[in-house]
C-alpha cells in the first residue's frame, strides 16, 4: 500500500485545531470551573476590567464553548486523522464557529467601549488571536467547500 502524504492544508488545520482546543479549554471551560485560574492563566479577564456582568457573560460563552465548540474540535480531529467523511461536516461546523465567535467578540470589545464598569482596553494580541480565528475560519470553510476531499486522501 503507498503512503500517500497527507496536504499541507491537513497539517494547517489539525495544528490549529489542536492548539484551539487547549486554548479553549484552559480559558473557556477552566471559567466555569475556577475563573480566578483562567484570569491568573491570562485566558480571561479580570473582574476589575468587565465588571460582575462581563465575568457572566464570559462564563456564558465558556459553558457554549464547553458543550458545543470543544466537542465538534475533539470530533473533527480524531475524525481527520481516521480519514472519516463525517468529519468535513464537523471541521465545517467548526470553521463556521470560530469565524462567527470572533466575530462577535471584536463587536462586543467596540460596543463596550464607555459602558459603565468595563475598563478593559484590549491589546494588540486581542485583535490578532480573534483575526487569527476568523481568517481559519472563513479560509477553512472556503477550502472544505473547493478541496476539502483532498483532507481524506
Amino acid at each position: 500500500m503507498k503512503n500517500i502524504k497527507r496536504p499541507f492544508a491537513f497539517w494547517l488545520i489539525i495544528g490549529f485545531l489542536s492548539v484551539s482546543f487547549i486554548l479553549l479549554f484552559m480559558g473557556q471551560t477552566m471559567a466555569l470551573i475556577n475563573y480566578d485560574f483562567a484570569v491568573q492563566l491570562g485566558l480571561q479577564e479580570d473582574i476589575k476590567e468587565v465588571g460582575k456582568f462581563g465575568v457572566q457573560v464570559n462564563r456564558a460563552f465558556g459553558a457554549s464553548d464547553t458543550i458545543i465548540y470543544l466537542p465538534l474540535i475533539a470530533a473533527s480531529i480524531i475524525g481527520l486523522v481516521l480519514k472519516k467523511r463525517w468529519s468535513l461536516l464537523t471541521t465545517a461546523a467548526v470553521m463556521g464557529v470560530s469565524a462567527y465567535w470572533a466575530t462577535t467578540i471584536l463587536f462586543m470589545l467596540k460596543f463596550l467601549i464607555g459602558v459603565p464598569d468595563y475598563y478593559l482596553d484590549p491589546g494588540y494580541d486581542y485583535w490578532m488571536f480573534m483575526a487569527a480565528f476568523i481568517i481559519f475560519g472563513v479560509a477553512g470553510l472556503l477550502y472544505l467547500i473547493f478541496r476539502g476531499e483532498n483532507l481524506l486522501k
